[in-house]
């Protein structure tokens, strides 16, 4: 084979690949349940202290969300929050808005809200996301070492979901 035809076959291979249909993601379950654990690095935004009565503080924290049970489906998502904490001499209440993004740039929003545990609400996203809804609960673990400036923990959270009907 000569050097051009050699170099019109490469092309129309290259052609045909670069123009072949790219294979989609499936669809996103209608129902389903996770078992996640968020990684985290929260770094201190802003506090009040009220003295005797207490303190609220802004943080923001990102990180990455894994699957605790090996399954591929919401795994491996960037995790971005802003967590308001509430100290009281009764004791401490955090609230969480975040917002998870996948490879595809899809995004899950989520909120949490509790003392050391509590509920989570997933409240849908974009793309495959969109009409997602669901809750669940949520623990927390700190990590040793952290102060009020920055502070890392892993949110492990078992949520349950459908998908809202267009």
């Amino acid at each position: 084979m000569r050097v051009g035809s050699r170099r019109a076959a490469a092309a129309i291979a290259a052609s045909a690949c670069l123009s072949a249909p790219a294979l989609a993601d499936p669809p996103f379950p209608t129902t389903g349940a996770a078992k996640l654990a968020a990684y985290a690095v929260c770094r201190s935004l802003a506090a009040v202290d009220m003295g005797p009565v207490g303190s609220n503080s802004s943080a923001e924290c990102t990180g990455i969300v894994k699957t605790r049970d090996g399954s591929t489906l919401l795994d491996n998502l960037a995790i971005r929050c802003l967590e308001e904490a509430k100290a009281r001499p009764a004791g401490y209440v955090f609230t969480g808005t975040c917002v998870q993004t996948d490879g595809d740039g899809d995004k899950l929003y989520m909120t949490y809200e509790g003392p050391e545990s509590g509920d989570v609400a997933l409240l849908g996203g974009t793309g495959k996301y969109g009409r997602v809804t669901g809750k669940g609960t949520w623990t927390v673990a700190d990590a040793p070492g952290n102060t009020a400036q920055l502070f890392l923990f892993t949110l492990s959270y078992d949520v349950t979901w459908t998908t809202k009907a267009e």
